[in-house]
Formats: C-alpha cells, sequence, structure tokens
C-alpha cells in the first residue's frame, strides 16, 4: 500500500500570533508557523504563502497549509494523510464557502452520497485549508514569490498555478474547517461573510468522487443560476452563469414543474410566509428553485450504491440561503430566518428528488 508523510504549517501575521497558538494547539503533532515576513507592509497573503509553502518538512510527500483563522475538524489531520494517499497528484481542499461555486458543487456531492467533489471555481482556488504535494508547493512558491509585488491574493494565484501544470483539485465532504469569521488581514471582511459550505464535525468523508459535472445550480445574492460547463480555453475550463431559467435544456428541468411545486407546498407550509416576509417573495421562490434543482441533480447524479449521509446533507442545505443571501439580506434577519431557511431547503430538495425519481420509474 502505498504511503503519504505530512507537513502541516499555519501561515499568520504577528497581530494574530495568540490564534495562530491556538489553533497549533487544536492540531497537536509538529506544526511549523510562517510568519508575514513584511508585517509592517500593505496586506498581502500571497506574501505569507509563498513562505507557508515553501516550509515543508524534509521527507514529506504532501504539505498542509492552513490559515490562522480557521476552527479544524478533530479528524483534520488524518483525513489528510488519507487523501494524500486516496489522491496522490491532486491537491485537496477541506473548505469551500458556503457562497461559492465550489460550494454549490459539494451541496451536490453532499447530496449524491459523495465524500469528494471536483473543484469548479474559475476565480480561485480555496486556500484556507490546502493540501498540495510537495513539489507543487515548492515549485508554487518558486512561481509565485516574483510576482508578489504585483498581486497580493494567494488563492486566485494558486488556481492559476494548478490550471498552468494541470494538477486537478478535489474538496472534501464535508468541509473539516470552519472559518471562524475575524476580521480579515487581507481586508476581505467588507466584502460579505465567509463560512464553510457544510462544516459541523460530520465524520470522515467517504472515498466516492463526483466528477463530471457541468450544470451545476447556485445560489447567491438571492438569485438562482446554472453554473453550465461550456469547455476549456487556453487549459482552463470555462463555465458560464445563467439565470436558471434560461437553463431548462442545461439542467434538464421544466421550470413550469418548479413553479408548481413551490405553489404546492407554499400555500400548505406557513414556513413560506415566514420566509417571504424575512427575505422577499422574489429570495424565497429562488431558494426553493435552488433547494429543487440540488435535489433533482444530484438523484440523477448519484451511481449505484451511493448512499447521502442525512447529516452530510442536511448541514450542506442548512447554509444555502444564509450563505446565498450574504451580503444582500442583514446578518441578523438571516440568522433570525436561518431555521425555517433550512427547511425550506430541505422540502426543495426532496421535492426535486423526487421529481428525478418518477422521471426514472
Amino acid at each position: 500500500m502505498a504511503t503519504a508523510r505530512l507537513s502541516v504549517t499555519v501561515m499568520t501575521h504577528p497581530a494574530r500570533s495568540a490564534m495562530a497558538s491556538g489553533l497549533v494547539a487544536l492540531l497537536g503533532g509538529e506544526v511549523t508557523v510562517v510568519t508575514d515576513p513584511e508585517p509592517g507592509g500593505a496586506p498581502n497573503p500571497l506574501r505569507t504563502s509563498v513562505e507557508a509553502w515553501a516550509a515543508f518538512e524534509e521527507g514529506a510527500t504532501h504539505h498542509l497549509v492552513l490559515q490562522d483563522d480557521v476552527v479544524p475538524s478533530e479528524d483534520l489531520l488524518t483525513v489528510a494523510r488519507a487523501a494524500a494517499v486516496r489522491f496522490p497528484r491532486s491537491a485537496v481542499a477541506f473548505y469551500a464557502n458556503w457562497d461559492g461555486p465550489d460550494g454549490s458543487a459539494v451541496r451536490l456531492g453532499a447530496l449524491a452520497g459523495a465524500g469528494w467533489v471536483e473543484a469548479i471555481d474559475e476565480i480561485y482556488t480555496p486556500t484556507l485549508a490546502l493540501m498540495l504535494p510537495v513539489e507543487h508547493a515548492a515549485r508554487f512558491s518558486e512561481e509565485a514569490r516574483p510576482i508578489v509585488p504585483k498581486r497580493r491574493e494567494d488563492d486566485a494565484v494558486m488556481l492559476d498555478y494548478l490550471e498552468r501544470h494541470h494538477v486537478p483539485v478535489v474538496v472534501s465532504i464535508p468541509n473539516l474547517i470552519e472559518h471562524q469569521g475575524t476580521e480579515s488581514i487581507a481586508g476581505n471582511s467588507a466584502e460579505r461573510w465567509r463560512s464553510a459550505c457544510s462544516h459541523r464535525n460530520l465524520g470522515v468523508p467517504g472515498s466516492d468522487v463526483l466528477d463530471g459535472l457541468n450544470a451545476v445550480p447556485h445560489y447567491r445574492e438571492g438569485a438562482t443560476y446554472a453554473l453550465v460547463l461550456e469547455g476549456e480555453r487556453a487549459g482552463r475550463r470555462v463555465w458560464r452563469r445563467t439565470p436558471w431559467r434560461r437553463a431548462e435544456q442545461a439542467l434538464g428541468v421544466d421550470a413550469a414543474r418548479v413553479d408548481s411545486s413551490w405553489g404546492a407546498w407554499s400555500r400548505r407550509d406557513q414556513a413560506a410566509r415566514y420566509v417571504e416576509g424575512a427575505i422577499g417573495p422574489a429570495a424565497a421562490r429562488e431558494l426553493w428553485a435552488a433547494a429543487y434543482l440540488i435535489g433533482l441533480a444530484s438523484e440523477r447524479l448519484r451511481p449505484g450504491g451511493w448512499t447521502p449521509d442525512d447529516k452530510v446533507r442536511s448541514a450542506a442545505l442548512s447554509t444555502l440561503g444564509v450563505g446565498g443571501l450574504i451580503p444582500v439580506v442583514k446578518w441578523h434577519e438571516l440568522e433570525e430566518a436561518r431555521f425555517v431557511m433550512h427547511h425550506l431547503a430541505m422540502a426543495g430538495a426532496d421535492h426535486g428528488a423526487s421529481a428525478a425519481a418518477d422521471a426514472t420509474a
């Protein structure tokens, strides 16, 4: 059996050294802490990232870099070592934002019963907790170092690197870290609240990988879209984002049936009125559509023998509404409506899965 040796680095800034120390204590074992080499300079995560990726231990086969503002699952390092054997030549991410394309792919995988899903984001690779084979850790550091004065987004530069070198990326289901939501050194806090798509210490991912995605339902800022794969350009996959009603063929759905299911459910369940009052009727209907489409697609994508874990499925759907409405709805309003939006999303996904099952019966 193949073996793997993992080294682990936490990247931080002197202003957050206490957070880094706390994370090291949670991880246990041998963990290297790498601090921003120019802490008084302009915020630049890439500057610290190139040092962190170069800090792998001699003899390691894989290197895991964590940012300081994460909370790891107790199983993270165990899963990372197993993933290094399972995906020896891949980049492995243990986190996906709840409002990003990779988060939407994770939800599809969670409902299909997968333990891993291929990443689909065209803008960045999630780097809050990312593992690379050491040869790519070293090469990324070498290639990215000269562009530090010109670039600052370590996640976007990482995507460029991985695509240039044809390194596949897989994301764990469930996510094995959570973002603390603290003030961002990079200045990202003003953009949106960042949290994991699916994280509740839900156990370890299974071995099955959901790949070959070509149409992914995506709920963002109160609207539902289809992310449709159009092909590749210069070695990079090209995804087109379009309102879901304009992508019925790609999604394999009849919009009238989705509307009908919402009408029937909303008339008999008082949660519909509550959600409409909290986020608006249009956003509520779009949330239902997103959940329905995820349920439909995951049912069709699930190979024989795959069985979704009910807790993982529920956790993935619990973030659909709140993640897809930040920052268009205030956080305190979302927090109040979160439980009921989860209820709506579960119902919508059940209707979509039933529609898929009926079509194949």
